[in-house]
């Protein structure tokens, strides 16, 4: 994509404050063997006429604010990432649902007002045999995401999902021949959920190959549908495999599976697999960011992380905590900032978090992202012990924190610029004291040129943000600020479009104090 759609200032004012990741990583891997998937089947979709690209794009990559913020750029803007995970695998495995029964599972993530959902495929699902490839799942899944106004990060389960190989994600040619793609004491394996659970060896290059035409041929199908269906720019990111450290570090411990085998032996074909299966994607013809979701069980993950996040396949890191508290996520989010480059996320936490919206905002306020597992779980009785993760009860009833995190995800969502490219010492995250929130609280804290203080009597969860020359503030409750230090004028409730454009839907009342409305935006010019 040209660099000329980063300087359109009429019309896009946040762009002046960014720019392009100088160090982006390039990539090279594969290119050989592309010619090979010219067969890959079209989509069923009808064509639009006329097409809306034929040559690659550049769909989004890791960028960097002028003052040195890394964010997520996508079709020339930032993105906030406020997602959630839709365990569709376990739909279809375990209940036997049907690609086009998964419309209320996609209609249920939007109702939590996300920015994007993460949904996974598999390598099987994209070769269920070997040399026959198919494009049905991920056409349906961004046929769903673009129904319901979503972003699509495909989890791509491939080799490794929590560093187990399972039977029900990689095709039946891998897992019954170990002469070929040998595994580790293959006398462990055992039936998991979705079949046989083993453990590959990653130092492979045959199994390397083989998962990497797999996922060009992905790859190579979500550009067709994208070019035939309108341009939308569904799929923003890959993430390769999940949680693949855990075959290095948790199966490796004593009294598990892989004892005995030293981690080093495993980690360089592990971090090397990692790099070449992201390298498909940046060779691909819809190029996008791609990241790989660690775990913080062992004492070196940030080390290991930050080898993972310097290869050229990977261009970012984050972090699954499954923990709930500030100093936690603090924690973890500061770890992962001190990654060169890196754009620090919790890429999974648990759904069943009472304090989600809190730890949401925390992450912002760090300029980070924050994904939740999961948006409803599965009700297979092999994982009735899961039903605790969603959001969502597994009949689609609420939870008692669903509301809360519809209400926070609202204003974050509606004011997701701000939230992606502000200097996070410009994002001011109001009840952040506590893990759940006080019900009556008074706080008092600055922007550059505002002192705001505010109070709620509703367990009110609220930000203020400075950012070229306005203050943006939003609170879930009817919560009161008393602004000072600067003069504010022309007050205006509104919201960022999807271009990022501020759109006014009304004026508001201006004193030096603001009762605000649940869930509206208010802008207001700062004058020094």
């Amino acid at each position: 994509m040209s660099q000329n759609k980063l300087v359109m200032k009429k019309k896009t004012s946040y762009l002046d404050s960014v720019k392009p990741l100088s160090s982006m990583k390039s990539s090279s891997f594969i290119a050989f063997f592309f010619f090979t998937f010219q067969f890959c089947m079209s989509c069923s979709e009808p064509q639009v006429e006329p097409p809306a690209y034929n040559d690659e794009i550049v769909v989004s990559k890791l960028a960097k604010t002028n003052n040195g913020k890394p964010y997520i750029w996508v079709d020339g803007k930032p993105f906030l990432m406020l997602g959630a995970q839709l365990r569709t695998d376990y739909f279809i495995q375990l209940e036997g649902k049907s690609l086009e029964e998964l419309d209320e599972y996609f209609r249920l993530a939007r109702s939590l007002n996300i920015t994007c959902v993460q949904v996974p495929i598999s390598w099987k699902d994209i070769e269920p045999k070997k040399d026959q490839y198919s494009n049905k799942f991920p056409c349906k899944f961004i046929e769903l995401c673009n129904k319901y106004d979503m972003k699509l990060e495909i989890l791509w389960y491939g080799s490794y999902m929590c560093g187990y190989s399972v039977q029900g994600y990689i095709p039946d040619y891998v897992i019954f021949n170990e002469a070929t793609y040998p595994s580790y004491n293959l006398g462990k394996s055992y039936q998991g959920w979705l079949g046989k659970q083993y453990w590959l060896k990653p130092d492979n290059e045959v199994l390397i190959e083989r998962e990497s035409k797999a996922l060009a041929c992905m790859m190579d199908a979500i550009w067709e549908y994208d070019r035939n269906s309108g341009g939308h720019r569904t799929v923003i990111g890959i993430q390769i495999e999940n949680e693949p450290d855990m075959l290095a570090t948790r199966h490796t411990l004593p009294g598990q599976p892989l004892q005995g085998i030293s981690a080093e032996t495993i980690w360089p074909g592990l971090i090397n697999l990692l790099d070449k299966l992201g390298q498909v994607v940046k060779d691909s013809k819809y190029k996008c960011y791609t990241r790989v979701n660690m775990t913080n069980t062992y004492t070196d993950y940030v080390a290991r992380s930050s080898e993972v996040a310097a290869t050229k396949g990977i261009d970012f890191v984050g972090v699954d905590p499954y923990q709930n508290t500030i100093s936690q996520i603090k924690t973890s989010i500061n770890y992962y900032s001190t990654i060169e480059d890196n754009f620090s996320h919790i890429a999974e936490n648990g759904g069943e978090f009472e304090n989600n919206d809190i730890l949401e905002l925390l992450s912002f306020t760090m300029g980070a992202g924050y994904e939740v597992f999961e948006v409803v779980t599965t009700k297979s009785p092999l994982l009735a012990d899961w039903t605790l993760r969603g959001v969502y009860h597994t009949d689609f009833s609420r939870k008692a924190q669903t509301q809360k995190l519809i209400d926070a995800n609202n204003i974050y969502r509606n004011a997701w610029v701000d939230l992606a490219i502000a200097d996070n010492k410009n994002i001011v995250g109001f009840n952040l004291s506590t893990n759940t929130g006080l019900v009556t609280t008074k706080e008092l804290k600055s922007t550059d040129h505002v002192s705001i203080q505010w109070s709620t009597t509703e367990r009110g969860i609220a930000f203020a943000i400075e950012r070229d020359g306005y203050l943006t503030v939003a609170s879930t409750k009817a919560d009161k600020m008393v602004f000072s230090q600067a003069q504010l004028s022309n007050p205006e409730i509104g919201h960022y479009d999807s271009n990022g454009i501020w759109i006014k839907q009304n004026s508001a009342d201006l004193g030096n104090e603001l009762i605000m409305t649940p869930g509206y935006i208010y802008r207001m010019k700062i004058v020094n």
